[in-house]
């Protein structure tokens, strides 16, 4: 005997399959169906007690083992937004022919000439619209793009060095 063979392989013989055995689902006269009692709607008192003393406890365990400021989430301020490098969008004809960021990747709008552009202090010096930018740094105090800490740069370049004094 010859096995016929295609290109994608062996060739499968049709098998006729018998769907006869779903042939109740979606039907509503189902027998067994109506016999059975619906589940309650919420649960019996005894249970819905339990659980509430259940999560006051753990309410209670919980305020009692976290401090106060656990949930504190560094935040950059307003002054320390002040010290970025702020300047006007100018398109000039080598940067229009580069390579060169011309879109805000926090509103992914294009920039356009005069608006204001904050740099942040990251190696890339990555600049956004200064809002959007405003708008990110609230949220939290990491580059959008490159993820760098801007507020531990900003502090650390506000910082007084710790060198030698200057002789006068």
């Amino acid at each position: 005997h010859k096995e016929s063979t295609s290109a994608v392989g062996p060739a499968v013989a049709a098998v006729a399959m018998d769907y006869s055995r779903f042939d109740h689902i979606g039907s509503s006269s189902s027998s067994d169906d109506d016999d059975a009692p619906l589940p309650p709607r919420h649960p019996p008192p005894a249970v819905r007690d339990d659980l509430e003393d259940y999560f006051r406890r753990l309410d209670e365990r919980r305020s009692r083992s976290e401090p106060a400021d656990a949930a504190v989430v560094p935040r950059i301020t307003a002054a320390e937004i002040s010290q970025l490098r702020s300047f006007p969008f100018e398109l000039s004809g080598a940067a229009a022919d580069s390579s060169a960021r011309s879109e805000c990747a926090i509103c992914l709008c294009e920039f356009e000439s005069g608006q204001q552009l904050t740099a942040l202090p990251c190696a890339a010096a990555h600049a956004f619209h200064s809002e959007c930018v405003r708008g990110a740094l609230a949220a939290s105090v990491h580059c959008p793009l490159c993820r760098v800490d801007v507020r531990s740069l900003v502090v650390s370049a506000a910082a007084p060095s710790d060198g030698p004094a200057p002789a006068s």
